[in-house]
């Protein structure tokens, strides 16, 4: 017999492990995952600038390399920093796998069990899971349409020793929402003041389909209490598995010291072949590919709700991003409702709250879908919810 597990682990299945599952069941129609657009990955582009690195670099581009990352392309995320509204300089940066290492990085480094973080209502799943392992105690702060509320943050912040808000500022995952830039200056004053960290997890920045970009809650910061999560996974590819963070040189080197026993540094082909990427490519021409594809997509999705689902459902409008929030009649259960659908799956929200777990929610995805399948699958959507309500009353 091996011995007991570590109380740390979830013995159950983890839900971002459920969330994988349903994104790839065969004949199923996937609103589940936070999936691109398989067909936008800039395929030819990628394979091309992988061959020349790897065929006009020395053997030391298979060697071990710095902690924090390929020198030359946290230089070129350092000079984009100017349009989120702050300076940086390529020592604040650490190269990541995906934001996701980001986020359980800084857990690792901020948190001992039993600590208190502050967390959006609903939240990003996978966050949830980087926090668990420290056994913390979360703080709700409910979603407004121009972000958390921060009444309710404050009030938590004062009677509360909070060590960590984390915040999803662009187009919430999974409500679509954007941040004021008002709720973005004060957030970063609250920091301040009460001594928290935010975690800026902004994946989701350069995806805006309508309006005017904000500044980064990091473009407000004064005290280093804010530190800003990157990534390319959704506008190069998830399989690249290469994000980045951005803090002070002070927390860049303890988590330096950290990341040491985790994984030492990222891949270094890898993080060579983005250079050479970008180096070669235009990149905000890529993403303003996305964006008109992803734009229709998500205008396709809103007409075909507002004509499928019943009328005391209500949805979330984003303006980029991922997801639509949908809120379903009280008394009907998402779960029992991902069963009943034919044809399409979704995300059903209990999961994505630190606390509570309210069961009519759901979070649809449209960026990794076609149009003839959002189409499909919210008439399929629309037709479950309707029959689950004439049952809910049924006598």
């Amino acid at each position: 017999m091996i011995p007991t597990f570590s109380h740390r682990i979830n013995q159950d299945s983890s839900s971002l492990d459920e969330l994988f599952k349903l994104s790839a069941q065969a004949n199923k129609i996937s609103f589940a995952g936070g999936y691109p657009d398989p067909n936008l990955f800039p395929k030819d582009e990628l394979k091309r600038a992988f061959e020349k690195r790897i065929n006009d670099e020395s053997n030391d581009l298979f060697q071990y390399r710095t902690v924090t990352g390929y020198e030359p392309l946290r230089q070129k995320i350092a000079s984009s920093t100017k349009k989120m509204g702050f300076d940086c300089s390529s020592e604040e940066i650490m190269l990541t796998q995906g934001a996701q290492q980001g986020i359980k990085l800084l857990s690792s480094l901020f948190l001992d069990d039993h600590d208190g973080i502050a967390v959006e209502a609903p939240t990003y799943v996978g966050a949830l899971e980087a926090f668990n392992e420290h056994l913390p105690k979360y703080y709700e702060i409910p979603m407004e349409k121009d972000g958390m509320d921060l009444e309710t943050l404050e009030n938590t912040l004062q009677h509360n020793k909070i060590k960590i808000i984390y915040t999803i500022p662009n187009f919430q995952n999974p409500t679509g929402y954007c941040m004021s830039t008002i709720k973005r200056k004060r957030l970063a004053a609250l920091a301040a003041k009460y001594q928290a960290v935010v975690i800026e997890d902004d994946p989701y920045r350069e995806l805006r389909y309508e309006g005017s970009a904000l500044p980064a809650i990091k473009s407000f910061d004064r005290t280093g209490n804010v530190i800003t999560l990157g990534s390319f996974s959704k506008i190069l590819s998830p399989a690249l598995r290469c994000g980045w963070l951005i803090a002070s040189p002070e927390i860049v080197k303890q988590l330096s010291s950290l990341r040491l026993s985790y994984d030492c540094q990222s891949s270094n082909v890898l993080l060579e072949s983005i250079d050479q990427y970008l180096g070669e490519n235009s990149i905000e021409k890529h993403i303003d590919h996305l964006r008109r594809a992803y734009r229709l997509k998500m205008q396709t999705m809103l007409t075909c709700l507002e004509d499928e689902l019943p009328t005391d459902c209500s949805f979330s409008h984003p303006q980029g991003g991922f997801f639509i929030w949908v809120t379903l009649p009280q008394g009907c259960d998402a779960a029992i409702l991902l069963k009943q659908t034919n044809i399409v799956t979704f995300l059903e929200g209990s999961s994505l709250f630190a606390n509570s777990s309210p069961k009519n929610y759901i979070r649809l995805n449209f960026t990794g879908v076609s149009l003839s399948e959002i189409k499909k699958g919210c008439a399929d959507l629309g037709e479950a919810i309707k029959y689950s309500l004439v049952n809910q009353f049924a006598i």
